[in-house]
């Protein structure tokens, strides 16, 4: 189960997401689903796009690290490396 302040906020950014940056879905994997973080651990984020971002992909990570305030290491499915890519697809939770 993700954290539940993370869930809230990803929420309420979801329209903004959509609409800055094309995101269509969005969701957490490892730490943040399996509660073993602190406040030394990232948030791994996965989104699918309507299209590529190009530079803008490094924005859309900046944007959420503000609004989430903590580190954030951000993918997108065609970015995981084929022999991970089963698990992490199994594993992440969308919002």
């Amino acid at each position: 189960m993700i954290d539940q302040r993370v869930i809230s906020l990803i929420k309420r950014l979801k329209p903004e997401l959509r609409r800055k940056f094309g995101v269509t879905r969005i969701g957490c994997f490892d730490c943040y689903i399996d509660h073993h973080h602190n406040k030394l651990c990232d948030i791994n984020v996965l989104v699918e796009l309507e299209k590529p971002l190009g530079w803008d992909f490094f924005v859309l990570k900046e944007f959420l690290q503000r609004k989430l305030e903590i580190h954030i290491d951000i993918i997108t499915p065609h970015a995981i490396k084929p022999a991970m890519k089963n698990d992490v697809m199994n594993e992440v939770q969308f919002i």
